[in-house]
This record gives C-alpha cells, sequence and structure tokens, in this order.
C-alpha cells in the first residue's frame, strides 16, 4: 500500500477563542484538501465530526480557561472529498490585547486512530448504558470535583450538572449532610461504602406532607486507584428509594395500627409495653397501665347494629386520644377493651389523675343519627416502679377494671392486692 502522502505534514493554524479560523498554511491542502481560503473565517467546529464535537469542545474549553498551557485532542476532520481524516491537534492559548489560539495539526497513523476510535466506542457504551441505568451515577477525583454524571443523577436530585460533589448534593438535607462527608471521607481514604441513606429536600408526587415528603435515596461508594494503588477519586451510585420506603412504613403502620379506630392493636401494645418495662426511665419515675372496657356495648350492637357498635368505639378512640398525655400510647385490645401505657408516672396519684380525665371523658353521649347512645367506661389502673412483666402488668389493671365494673360506680380503681385477679 502507498504511504499517506500527509502522514508527514503538520498544518499550522490560529483561532480567536471562539474557535474561528483566523489563518491557516499551505499544508492544509496536502493534510485534508482544503485551500485555506475555504476554511479561513470557519468555525473549526465545522469540520469536525459529529461524534467528535462533545470531545473538541469539552478540550476547547479546558484550553482557553489556562492560558499559556499546551493541551492535545485527537479527533476526525473531513477532508474536501468528503471523507473522514484522523488527525491530532496541538493547541496554546495565549491571552493578550488580541487572543489567539496557536494550533499545529498532524495526520494521526492507523494504529494511532484505530486505538483512539476503540476508546471513543467504549467511552460511547459506557454513557450510553450509563444514561441506560435507572440510577444516578458520579464520579469525583481526590479534590471532590465532578468529572461524571449520568442523566439520571440530575433527575433524582434536581440539581444541573455541577462542578464539585457538595454542589451536586446540594439538595441533601442538612442533618444529613454530616453523613454524606463522612461517607465521601471514607471512600477517599480507599474505604467501601454501602447504602447509606440520605434524604433530599424535593417534594415527592403524592407523598405524605413534610418531613415525609423528602425524597429517600441510597448512596453506595467505591474508590478508584490509579497504577500505582493510590486512590485517584470514587465513583458513587445513588438509587431513589423514596416509594420503597413509604411503603415499608405503610405496611409498618398496616401491622401495628387496629384499622377501625387507629389505635395500637394488641401485638403492637404488648410490644411496646415490654420496651417500655425494659427501657430505664432517666427520670427514674415509673409507669402505668389504664385498663377500659365500655360498659353495655353488646347492647348497642344488639340495639343498632355492628355499623353502629363501630361508630361507637372510633368515637371511644378519639375521645381517649384528646384525654390523655402527649406520651401516652393508647391500644385497642380487642372488641370492646382499650389499653393505656403510660410511661414516665412518678406516682400512683397521678396515675390515677390521667386515669380519672380519661373516665371524665367516656361518661358522654354519642349520636348514631337514630337518637343519642350513653357512653361509660369501667377503668382500672395499674402503677410500678419496679420491674414487672408485661402481662402481670396488664392482669393488675384488668383486675382493677373489673373491680370499677362490680362496684358500678363509673370510677377509677386502682389496683392493689385486695383487687379480683383477672387474666389476660
Amino acid at each position: 500500500m502507498a504511504p499517506d502522502v500527509a502522514a508527514g505534514v503538520t498544518v499550522h493554524m490560529t483561532r480567536n477563542p471562539v474557535g474561528v479560523i483566523t489563518s491557516v498554511d499551505d499544508t492544509i491542502v496536502e493534510l485534508l484538501g482544503w485551500r485555506p481560503d475555504q476554511v479561513v473565517g470557519e468555525l473549526s467546529t465545522k469540520f469536525v465530526h459529529p461524534e467528535d464535537h462533545a470531545t473538541a469542545i469539552a478540550a476547547w474549553l479546558e484550553m482557553v480557561t489556562s492560558p499559556g498551557l499546551t493541551r492535545v485532542w485527537r479527533g476526525r476532520y473531513q477532508t474536501s472529498a468528503g471523507a473522514w481524516k484522523w488527525v491530532e491537534t496541538v493547541n496554546r492559548f495565549e491571552e493578550s490585547d488580541d487572543p489567539v489560539v496557536y494550533t499545529s495539526m498532524n495526520h494521526v497513523t492507523v494504529e494511532q486512530a484505530t486505538v483512539e476510535e476503540e476508546l471513543r466506542a467504549r467511552e460511547q457504551l459506557l454513557s450510553r448504558l450509563s444514561d441506560a441505568l435507572p440510577v444516578g451515577l458520579v464520579q469525583i477525583d481526590v479534590s471532590g470535583h465532578v468529572t461524571f454524571t449520568n442523566d439520571q443523577l440530575h433527575a433524582i436530585v434536581g440539581v444541573p450538572p455541577a462542578a464539585t460533589i457538595e454542589a451536586q448534593l446540594a439538595a441533601v438535607v442538612v442533618e444529613d449532610r454530616s453523613l454524606l462527608e463522612t461517607a465521601i471521607a471514607a471512600v477517599l481514604s480507599d474505604q467501601p461504602v454501602d447504602d447509606i441513606e440520605i434524604r433530599l429536600l424535593l417534594a415527592v408526587a403524592d407523598a405524605p406532607t413534610p418531613p415525609d415528603a423528602h425524597r429517600v435515596c441510597m448512596l453506595s461508594l467505591r474508590a478508584l486507584t490509579d497504577g500505582d494503588g493510590i486512590v485517584s477519586g470514587a465513583v458513587g451510585c445513588l438509587s431513589d428509594v423514596t416509594y420503597r420506603v413509604l411503603l415499608r412504613r405503610e405496611l409498618e403502620v398496616r401491622a401495628s395500627v387496629d384499622k377501625l379506630t387507629s389505635c395500637l392493636n394488641r401485638a403492637a401494645t404488648l410490644e411496646l409495653l415490654e420496651r417500655t418495662m425494659v427501657t430505664p426511665d432517666e427520670t427514674c419515675k415509673g409507669n402505668a397501665v389504664i385498663f377500659i372496657d365500655l360498659d353495655r356495648f353488646k347492647s348497642v350492637n344488639d340495639r343498632f347494629g355492628h355499623a353502629a357498635g363501630d361508630s361507637v368505639l372510633m368515637a371511644t378512640a378519639d375521645r381517649l386520644r384528646a384525654a390523655v398525655r402527649g406520651c401516652d400510647q393508647i391500644g385497642r385490645m380487642g372488641g370492646d377493651e382499650f389499653l393505656v401505657v403510660c410511661p414516665g408516672v412518678d406516682s400512683s396519684a397521678l396515675a390515677v389523675t390521667i386515669a380519672e380525665r380519661i373516665a371524665t371523658a367516656m361518661t358522654t353521649t354519642v349520636d348514631l343519627g337514630r337518637g343519642p347512645v350513653g357512653l361509660r367506661a369501667s377503668v382500672g389502673v395499674a402503677w410500678t416502679a419496679e420491674a414487672l412483666h408485661p402481662d402481670t402488668f396488664i392482669a393488675q389493671a384488668d383486675s382493677a377494671m373489673y373491680e370499677s365494673k362490680r362496684t358500678g360506680c363509673d370510677g377509677v380503681t386502682l389496683f392493689t392486692p385486695t383487687c379480683q385477679p383477672a387474666t389476660i
């Protein structure tokens, strides 16, 4: 094969800072076939292959922001015959009253062009693949400057391409910023970071109101190293798990809340009481449980039907919520029985005061649409400052409640050893 006559040709040209060719020597005819008058005054990107525009523009911007330094770019230029030829340009920007870019252009050999094309093909494959992934990708150097992002990352974080990782993740809530900073410091120390949860200040469509409207993401990071094993940067993967978290919370609520009254269900109430009893109280106060049983509830169901009974139960739950303290938790134990768990109660007298407030709230009427129905309840309370098994504690309150029901005084009974035993 005859050697390419342009292989040893060097073209010298000048361009202004925006890339317009201002002068070129006659050797361009040998290299690309164009006469100087055909290219002078034209933007150099006019002759660059469309697939190489991005790298050409990126290299140009890097050069014009670094006056006096030499930058090299390889890509395809169009010949006068319409073919594409691989060239290497060496560019230097000189800043003065009349700023100019000095360029020398040489033909790239077939072997060099093949390697360059393979690299471009791989870069394009990785770029297309990253944009097709349902997760956000980001690459940073050791200074925290962003060197790559994919489209999905910007869609998740709601921030356009930024120079630094801090700016790119500017939407992270204040409470999670230290967690993010710790993760970045760890990965740049060559430590893997897996699935840390961070929240973004971005409203999520159809999500509950703030703070639950924060977008919740999982971030994993891995270090990048050079040939000597020294950390040169990191790559991160960001997944939007907002709806997964919302679904998990909804399932947790469904598993722990009584659907009719929105109180805790029996299992969740027992679990709460067990945690309350085994967790030491910082104030060294005691705990109380209050057992509530609606009086004559069966007659409401028999007379008005189960829908009316449900209305009474919902009204009971509402009145209980209005009567208890903010730290107290209400559970429905089943049927018409409720239990209030009261942590941090420093005396049996205070426990009785809370129970009396509940008993007063239960002494009312409920309008069922077919006439008012009297609402009454028997209330028993147990208090302890000692370690006590939850079943025993509930049984004490239940015994006190049965004592109230036996006396029929619509009052409150505090458990004492003289109360009749009861089982749960």
